[in-house]
C-alpha cells in the first residue's frame, strides 16, 4: 500500500480510538449521574459537561503530555501497567488487509481513498449544517440585542440588581427591553446582557418577576451560556455519534434544574416561580434561540412538579466527593501516566550510549573513508564489499541508516529528508593489517562497521523505541514454492550494466567473501541468481513501504525472476531522482500483474498483512557528511 492510504488507515484507527474512548467516558458519566441522581443538579451537570470535553481531547495527547514530561531513563519499571494502559488507550488496532489470492490489490487501493473522500464529505456537510445553524441563532440574537432599548429604572431593574447582589456578582448585568415577543433570557459569553420583552411584565407580580430574574441570574453566575457553546461545537463536530445528541437533553435539562434548585434555596415562593414560568412560556410566541439561556427548557410538567414540591437536591457526603474527585484525577491522570512510562520505558538500554561514538568489539575500524557527492548525471547505484572494505556509488544516507541497523527504511525515523535525496560515492578502508580479519566475517558483521563510521563523520545520535508498525509476512501460497534450488558451484553472472539497475536492498548485487548470489532490481522485475530468502525480504521491503518478515521457512539459495507492472512509487524508488526507467530500457509490459499477485503466481509465495511490535531507530541527530 502507498503511504497516504496507510495514513488514512493509521488516522482512521486514531480516530476509531478516540470514539471508543469518548464513547466509554459518557457512558461512565451517565453511570455517575444514576448514583448521585438524589444530590445537587449542579453536580450531575458538570459530570455531562466534563463528558462532553472529552470529545475535544483525545487521550493520545495527555499520554504525549506525560511523555513529554517524562525523563529518559534505562528502567523498566512499571512495564506490565505501561503495557495494560496502553491496551486500554488504543482498542481498536488497524484492521488486517487481506491480499486476495489471485487477484490484484489494485481495484482495492484505488476504492480505500474514494471511500475516505465521501465520508470525509458527508462528516462536512453535516459538521457545516450545524455551524451555520449555531451562527444564525446566534446573529439573530445579537441582532435583538442591538434593537433593544436599555432599562435603568423601573421593578424590573430593581429586581435584577437585587437577585445580582444574592448571587454575588459584582458586574452589573445589562438590562434591554426587547421588542421581539420570546421568552427573558441571558445572551452573551463574556459580556452577557439580559432581553426583556416588552409586554411581559404586565402579566406578571413582584415575587414573580423577582423569581424569573433570580433564574436569568443564575445562569450567568454559572457561565451557562459558555460551556453551552462548547458543548454545541462538540455537537456539531460529532454530530454523527448519538450520545452526543442525548447529551444535550441530558445537559439541558440539568442545567435547567440547577437554576431552579438555586432559585428556591434563595427562598423565593414556589407557587409564584412556576406560576411565573408558566405565563411566560404563555406569552412567548417565539422559542429561544440556542444561544440564549431562558427560563422555559427541559420536562416542563417535570420542573413544575419539583418546584411546587420543594425538591432539592442533597448536599454531597464528604465520602462521595472523594470518590467523584478521586474519578476525575484517575480519568486524567491514567493517559498522562501512561504517556510518562512510555517516555521512561521505550528508549532501550541502549540510548545513553548510542549519544557517544561506538566502538564494535572484535570488529575492524575503518582507517580511511572518502565520500563525495555523485554526479547529478549518474543514476546508478552500487554497493560493493572489497577484501578490505567496501566501495559504494550514488547511494543515499537513507540507505547507509538501514545498512547499518538491518532494518528497512519504515523502521527509521525522524531523520531529514536530505537522507534520503542526497546521494554519495564511499570508499572506505580497514588498515592493512586488518584485511585478513575482513575475510572471516559476516556480511552483517560488515554491516555494522558502518555505525562507527556514520557516527564519526555525520555526527549520528540515535535511540530505539517499539512501535506498533503494519508490516507484511512473506508465507508460502497453497500448491508450494515455485523457485529452482541454485547448484552448488554455479557461476554467477555479472551484475547488469542497465544504468537504472539497483542491487537489492538486502545486500550487495554481488558478495565476493560469503558467494551469497547476486540479485539485481529494475522497475517491474527482480533476477536472483543464489538468492536465499532473507535477501527477497528485504527487497520487497522497499517495494512495499513496509518490514517484510520472511516465515517461509526456506532456508536455501535460488534462481528465480519476479516480473509485475510497478506503480509509480516503485518506478521513483528504482528510477533513481528522475524515477523510472532511463530511455532505452525495456518498460515492463502495461496491464501486467501486481507485484502481489506477481509474487504468488510466480514464486508460489504470499505477502500477508499484519501488524507488529517492531523496534525501531529514532534518528536524534544527524549532520550533512564532510566530503573528502
Amino acid at each position: 500500500m502507498t503511504t497516504p492510504e496507510l495514513w488514512m488507515q493509521g488516522s482512521t484507527s486514531d480516530l476509531l480510538n478516540h470514539l471508543c474512548q469518548s464513547t466509554v467516558i459518557a457512558l461512565l458519566a451517565w453511570l455517575l449521574t444514576i448514583a448521585l441522581r438524589k444530590n445537587c443538579a449542579r453536580v450531575r451537570y458538570a459530570i455531562w459537561l466534563s463528558a462532553s470535553i472529552k470529545f475535544l481531547i483525545p487521550f493520545c495527547w495527555l499520554s504525549s503530555l506525560g511523555a513529554h514530561w517524562a525523563r529518559r531513563s534505562v528502567t523498566h519499571t512499571g512495564q506490565a501497567f505501561y503495557f495494560m494502559v496502553e491496551e486500554f488507550s488504543r482498542p481498536i488496532r488497524q484492521a488486517q488487509l487481506s491480499v486476495p489470492h489471485s487477484a490484484s490489490i489494485t481495484p482495492a487501493t484505488q476504492a480505500l481513498p474514494i471511500a475516505f473522500a465521501t465520508i470525509g464529505a458527508i462528516w462536512l456537510i453535516g459538521c457545516a449544517i450545524l455551524l451555520a445553524r449555531w451562527i444564525a441563532g446566534w446573529q439573530d440574537a445579537s441582532r435583538m440585542a442591538q434593537k433593544a432599548s436599555p432599562l435603568a429604572e423601573g421593578r424590573e431593574f430593581v429586581s435584577l440588581r437585587r437577585a445580582e447582589r444574592k448571587a454575588g456578582i459584582r458586574s452589573q448585568i445589562p438590562l434591554v427591553l426587547a421588542a421581539s415577543e420570546t421568552e427573558p433570557g441571558v445572551f452573551g459569553v463574556f459580556n452577557p446582557v439580559l432581553l426583556w420583552p416588552i409586554g411581559l411584565s404586565r402579566r406578571l407580580d413582584d415575587a414573580q418577576v423577582e423569581a424569573i430574574m433570580a433564574h436569568e441570574v443564575e445562569h450567568v453566575r454559572r457561565r451557562d451560556n459558555l460551556t453551552a457553546a462548547i458543548h454545541a461545537f462538540v455537537e456539531a463536530l460529532f454530530w454523527f455519534h448519538p450520545l452526543v445528541r442525548w447529551m444535550s437533553t441530558k445537559m439541558n435539562e440539568e442545567r435547567e434544574r440547577a437554576c431552579d434548585e438555586k432559585v428556591i434555596a434563595q427562598s423565593a415562593k414556589p407557587e409564584a416561580y412556576a406560576e411565573s414560568i408558566l405565563k411566560v412560556c404563555a406569552f412567548c410566541m417565539e422559542p429561544p434561540t440556542p444561544c440564549v439561556s431562558g427560563v422555559s427548557g427541559a420536562n416542563l410538567k417535570d420542573r413544575i412538579l419539583r418546584i411546587m414540591a420543594r425538591r432539592s437536591g442533597v448536599k454531597m457526603s464528604s465520602a462521595r466527593k472523594a470518590v467523584l474527585y478521586a474519578a476525575a484525577v484517575l480519568i486524567l491522570a491514567t493517559p498522562i501516566g501512561f504517556g510518562v512510562l512510555r517516555g521512561q520505558s521505550s528508549p532501550s538500554a541502549t540510548t545513553a550510549a548510542s549519544q557517544s561514538p561506538i566502538i564494535i568489539q572484535d570488529l575492524p575500524k575503518y582507517e580511511v573513508a572518502s565520500i563525495k557527492a555523485t554526479a547529478e548525471t549518474e543514476n546508478r547505484r552500487t554497493m560493493m564489499m572489497t577484501p578490505d572494505g567496501t566501495s559504494m556509488h550514488g547511494v543515499d544516507v537513507q540507505m547507509l541508516l538501514q545498512q547499518a541497523f538491518g532494518v528497512e527504511s519504515d523502521r527509521i525515523l525522524g531523520a531529514p529528508g536530505w537522507v534520503k535525496s542526497n546521494r554519495y560515492d564511499i570508499e572506505a578502508k580497514v588498515a592493512p593489517e586488518e584485511a585478513p580479519k575482513m575475510e572471516k566475517l559476516k556480511v552483517e558483521e560488515r554491516r555494522e562497521m558502518l555505525l562507527p563510521l556514520l557516527q564519526e563523520r555525520l555526527n549520528l545520535k540515535y535511540h530505539h523505541e517499539s512501535r506498533e508498525l503494519p508490516t507484511y509476512v512473506l508465507v508460502v501460497a497453497k500448491g508450494g514454492p515455485k523457485l529452482t534450488q541454485s547448484k552448488p558451484g554455479s557461476p554467477v553472472p555479472p551484475p547488469s550494466n542497465t544504468p537504472g539497475a539497483t542491487p537489492g536492498p538486502g545486500g550487495p548485487p554481488r558478495d565476493p567473501i560469503g558467494n551469497r548470489g547476486m540479485m539485481m532490481m529494475n522497475p517491474g522485475r527482480i533476477e536472483a541468481h543464489g538468492g536465499g530468502m532473507f535477501l527477497l525480504s528485504h527487497a520487497l521491503s522497499a517495494l512495499v513501504g513496509r518490514t517484510v518478515v520472511d516465515k517461509t521457512g526456506l532456508t536455501g539459495n535460488y534462481d528465480f525472476s519476479l516480473n509485475w507492472t510497478p506503480d509509480e512509487s516503485m518506478r521513483n524508488l528504482m528510477g533513481g531522482p528522475g524515477g523510472g526507467p532511463e530511455k532505452g530500457d525495456a518498460d515492463p509490459e502495461a496491464g501486467g500483474p501486481s507485484l502481489f499477485t506477481a509474487v504468488q503466481e510466480q514464486l508460489g509465495l504470499k505477502l500477508e498483512s499484519q501488524k507488529d511490535t517492531l523496534d525501531v531507530i529514532v534518528i536524534d541527530h544527524i549532520d550533512l557528511p564532510s566530503q573528502n
